[in-house]
């Protein structure tokens, strides 16, 4: 196997790819202006932390009832066209949002989320299930790698200029650049050549919804290394409600309203700044075979837990900016890494509704995480520094979960057995030097 490129070289010479990364990078720009837009909009609003953590569950908990739905129609149609409707349709919901001015119609602001959310549900999957079509074998781990990171650093940046664009221009501002950035995102997407995939037999053609929902099932019955690694995100996003924390813990600091929007934009750039960090800085010190991505992923379940810990002792902004940077450090190993043995291990027909389960299950957990942070705070009266502690102690159970995984597959490659697609020997692997970045 040729060994893999570089972020630069994969841009370069591969033009259905590289337009999918210029849709994501103007859409997640726009998505973060959007959520320190919605923060602030809530606070301005007179909502508390149950009415963020509510906002919060709203931007995740959809993705939860359409992810089934979303699964089989990436599976069976054009995944392109399905990325073009969503950002369209998305355009129109946000530009709903400069209706919401007053403290009754919160009601409205969480239904324009959930429909948001739900559009995205379908948008998230389709863009990685598109990426194997796009890519060769031996560019998916760095094509992951760069989405990941993409990703990391539009936290980045438009965290940060989401908080100075509301500081200096108001919350509306940020919801008109958010929706034009979906029209843009939809024309880069339009370019991408139509990707030729392999018919799908007729007999499985002619099958309902149901049945096709039962079939990958059945495969990842059959695959138990794939499902784990798809259950891997809900492990990581035990933790999401940190991201209730935040607004809550920039109010604490900051009276201003201004300022609590800054604060929230300098928190979630560093949380950004660490997760584009992560995979790249593993990649280039470990190489990227697959016991280096396995091993990985364990080791980042434990840091980050540890990070969690510092966050709960942060007396000061910069130690909080700091302790989420190096959680989303070691988390977005956990993404980058499952994203790429799935798209290594699984096959190709499968993976819309693989990586709907995925997202499906990752929201809920997430959303339950924010509704019990919300309802530790603001319920029980839980101080902040009680309820980060134990988001750091929660942290701590998938890691355990896969590491005894891996146990698991070792001693079954010690009787020369395999577990799914994961056997003892894997020629690729040694192949795959580490990459220059």
């Amino acid at each position: 196997m040729a060994s893999s490129p570089g972020y630069v070289a994969l841009l370069k010479s591969n033009a259905g790819f590289r337009n999918l990364w210029y849709g994501q990078v103007v859409s997640e720009l726009g998505d973060w202006l959007n959520s320190i837009a919605i923060y602030m909009l809530v606070m301005q609003l007179g909502g508390g932390g149950m009415a963020m953590a509510i906002t919060m569950m709203a931007k995740l908990m959809p993705v939860f009832f359409v992810s089934p739905l979303a699964g089989v129609l990436i599976d069976r149609i054009d995944r392109r066209a399905i990325l073009i409707a969503s950002d369209v349709l998305r355009f129109f919901v946000v530009l709903c949002f400069l209706m919401v001015d007053e403290p009754g119609e919160l009601w409205l602001l969480y239904t324009l989320v959930v429909i948001e959310i739900a559009l995205a549900g379908f948008f998230e999957p389709a863009r990685s299930a598109l990426i194997p079509s796009l890519t060769q074998r031996e560019e998916l781990v760095t094509a992951n790698a760069l989405s990941g990171s993409t990703w990391s650093v539009m936290v980045a940046v438009g965290a940060a200029l989401g908080g100075v664009l509301v500081s200096w221009f108001g919350i509306q501002t940020a919801f008109i650049i958010d929706a034009f950035t979906f029209l843009i995102s939809a024309a880069f997407i339009y370019r991408i050549p139509k990707a030729e995939r392999p018919a799908r037999p007729h007999t499985e053609a002619q099958r309902g919804f149901f049945q096709d929902l039962k079939d990958a099932g059945s495969y990842l019955k059959q695959q138990p290394g794939i499902l784990v690694l798809a259950l891997l995100k809900s492990g990581l996003a035990l933790a999401g409600g940190v991201m209730t924390l935040i607004p809550l813990y920039s109010a604490r600091i900051y009276s201003a309203p201004e300022m609590v929007s800054m604060g929230i934009g300098i928190i979630y750039s560093g949380r950004g700044i660490g997760a584009a960090l992560g995979p790249p800085l593993v990649r280039r010190l470990f190489g990227e075979t697959s016991q280096v991505l396995r091993l990985a992923i364990a080791g980042a379940f434990f840091m980050g837990s540890g990070a969690y810990f510092m966050f709960s002792n942060s007396e000061s902004l910069v130690m909080a900016t700091v302790s989420i940077g190096l959680a989303t450090f070691f988390g977005s190993m956990i993404w980058v890494f499952s994203s790429a043995l799935i798209h290594l291990e699984a096959e190709d027909r499968f993976l819309g509704r693989i990586f709907s389960l995925e997202m499906a299950l990752l929201t809920l957990v997430m959303g339950l995480s924010n509704f019990g942070v919300g309802a530790l705070v603001e319920t029980l009266g839980w101080d902040l520094h009680s309820t980060a502690q134990a988001i750091a102690l929660i942290f701590l159970l998938p890691g355990i979960g896969w590491s005894a995984f891996l146990v698991f597959v070792h001693r079954r490659f010690k009787r020369g057995e395999c577990v799914g697609t994961v056997c003892p020997v894997e020629p690729s692997d040694a192949k795959v030097p580490p990459t220059s970045l």
